[in-house]
């Protein structure tokens, strides 16, 4: 059966004190996935607060006024789904996935967690504990830490550039008058969207999202931290590490930008699976790396295009040379025309296979509501990707390749080599 597309059944509703409602009902389905979505995120941590945001993530798993933390992990299992939440850069959402018959219970959990949860000194004296774990954990994970160091040089003086954990300096100090002021903030209608994607009806989602989100006040939105400027640099981290992992980063255009399907194209070429240039001219053909890609990191006003790697301490250098010269040679020369159409047809292909899961789905409706306001149909970023031409991707690896603005970052066993 052919998988529908979205817009096609998605609906949406505005209820009075702010709080959007969008669904997709699919019947070939038997499942439904939820997600809360706050119009928050790392960016709005107040000054000398950061991690703020991903610390109260936690905090309202540990109780509620009506649910102790065990019948919250009761009411997960009576469902018998799946229950979390997840703190981004931009945005912060809870979420659930489980069967058509216990969306009510699904939806009155998810909203209790955000709407209820008590937050007591004693969750918090140890929440903040866990939550200093996971930052060493991190720092001890080279090869994900230099994704967070990496935004630290690239915009060093903006809130996209802070760690989603926050310091353990400043989740030290993070009282719980401060927590309950900034949750009551993020508590607000105007900053709350409800997606619902699957075997679930308008109706039935809205009806028990306005009984449960009555006394909700309106509030105000957070207000945008605007748009920060690449900062070329270069950062390299001495650890005494088996490997070197590093990104060498190059600036990008923000999420909802026309030239976004390009990034994805030349992203696609230059390192985007196992016939990308970079896996075929370093893994492949010269076995200097296990790990080898790009990707893309795409916010509100922003983004970068980062390669990253993982070699050998002896093979740093060479490996880095080589990446440069990929970016160089599609300077030169642009894409192949059998490139650009492999990679429009990967492209194309990942999307479709995506969009057969109720997940993705209801997470398409959230973002797509909080960055252009609607429902974007698949066939209008299909569209946007099949229009993709060689020359403009090769115009794109001109601007965006040159050496002078790049930023690298590497953590490895460096000593007193490098600087």
């Amino acid at each position: 059966m052919a998988q529908p597309r979205v817009g096609a059944s998605a609906q949406k509703i505005l209820l009075p004190n702010g709080v959007r409602v969008l669904t997709e009902q699919l019947e070939h389905v038997d499942s439904v996935s939820l997600g809360l979505w706050l119009d928050s995120g790392v960016v709005d941590d107040p000054a000398g607060r950061h991690g703020l945001t991903h610390l109260i993530e936690h905090m309202i798993f540990k109780g509620t006024r009506t649910r102790s933390n065990r019948r919250i992990a009761e009411t997960i299992d009576d469902i018998g789904g799946n229950v979390n939440g997840l703190t981004d850069r931009e945005f912060t959402y809870l979420y659930a996935r489980t069967t058509a018959d216990h969306v009510e219970q699904a939806l009155d959990l998810l909203l209790d967690l955000l709407l209820e949860s008590v937050c007591t000194a004693r969750d918090l004296a140890k929440e903040k504990e866990v939550v200093l774990q996971e930052i060493r954990l991190v720092e001890d994970t080279p090869e994900d830490w230099v994704h967070d160091l990496l935004l630290e040089v690239v915009w060093p003086e903006h809130p996209l550039g802070r760690s989603v954990l926050g310091s353990v300096e400043s989740v030290r100090d993070i009282g719980r008058a401060s927590l309950l002021q900034h949750l009551r903030r993020l508590r607000a209608g105007r900053n709350l969207v409800v997606s619902a994607a699957g075997r679930v009806t308008h109706d039935q989602v809205v009806q028990c999202v306005a009984r449960l989100t009555a006394s909700v006040p309106p509030g105000e939105p957070f207000a945008s931290p605007g748009a920060p400027t690449f900062t070329p640099g270069r950062r390299l981290v001495n650890r005494p590490t088996n490997q070197v992992h590093l990104c060498l980063a190059a600036p990008a255009c923000d999420r909802t930008a026309p030239e976004r399907h390009v990034y994805a194209v030349l992203d696609t070429i230059l390192g985007g699976g196992t016939s990308s240039r970079l896996f075929h001219e370093i893994r492949e053909k010269r076995g200097l790396a296990y790990s080898i890609g790009s990707y893309l990191q795409l916010y509100r006003t922003t983004g970068i295009f980062t390669v990253d790697a993982g070699t050998g301490p002896d093979n740093f250098e060479v490996v880095l040379d080589l990446i440069r010269k990929e970016m160089a040679r599609l300077r030169r020369r642009g894409p192949t025309a059998s490139e650009l159409e492999r990679a429009k047809t990967q492209t194309r292909v990942a999307l479709s296979l995506a969009a057969e899961s109720t997940s993705f789905r209801m997470q398409h409706l959230a973002i797509s509501e909080l960055c252009w306001g609607r429902a974007l149909p698949f066939e209008e970023i299909l569209a946007g990707v099949t229009a993709v031409t060689a020359e403009d991707v090769h115009a794109l690896a001109r601007r965006i390749f040159a050496s002078e603005q790049q930023s690298l970052v590497a953590i490895g066993p460096f000593g007193k080599r490098r600087r």
